[in-house]
């Protein structure tokens, strides 16, 4: 596995072909962004309200399987805002479902409720992918809302293959914006090292 990071050691013609590959890997994910989805005044209140809930360990489902608790594969805990909160998230990401639909390609007319999580130091998310291959989701396009950014790692990476060769993309986003993907995209969220990463995340089917 190669990551799309160059080292200072890499030479002038290996950068360049680091670099086209990871451009190409890039556009391979074909994402769709929303900068400034949460404005600044959004997303401080929501962290704070995420802050104090009360908050639960996620699930995961391994494929074919029901979801539970399983500290090997997802650490991270789920937050249980206030109902108004996410019913307004959810109003929110109704009014880009139809932009997203027209960027992918595809049909969308559900948006799937969403979880509210925080990652504390330690927790994490092997890499998965949202849709599952036993069919038990409809999820087409995956949604992640980054509420803040003052926390040390928690890089969300993307995997896929150019020229035979398996690379991993990281991506680093501002603090409000949103991003989605194909459900089907493999990826996976680091350990975080310092803070708490707070996100939501949704699905549109």
């Amino acid at each position: 596995m190669s990551s799309c990071t160059m080292s200072r050691s890499t030479s002038p013609e290996a950068s360049t072909s680091v670099s086209d590959r990871a451009q190409r890997l890039f556009e391979s994910f074909h994402f769709f962004a929303v900068d400034d989805f949460l404005s600044e005044r959004e997303r401080l209140a929501l962290a704070d309200a995420m802050r104090t809930a009360p908050a639960k360990d996620a699930t995961v489902a391994r494929s074919g399987e029901e979801y539970r608790v399983d500290d090997a594969l997802r650490r991270t805990r789920r937050v249980n805002v206030a109902a108004d909160v996410e019913r307004d998230f959810v109003a929110r990401l109704d009014t880009i479902r139809d932009a997203a639909a027209t960027h992918f390609g595809v049909t969308l007319s559900e948006t799937e409720k969403p979880q509210f999580l925080a990652y504390r130091e330690g927790d994490f998310f092997v890499r998965h992918a949202d849709r599952d291959r036993a069919g038990s989701n409809r999820r087409a396009v995956s949604i992640i809302v980054f509420v803040n950014d003052d926390y040390d790692g928690g890089t969300l990476s993307f995997f896929g293959e150019v020229d035979g060769e398996q690379l991993a993309l990281n991506v680093t986003p501002s603090a409000g914006q949103l991003i989605a993907f194909r459900s089907d995209a493999p990826h996976e969220v680091e350990a975080v090292r310092a803070g708490v990463r707070f996100t939501v995340v949704s699905w549109f089917a």
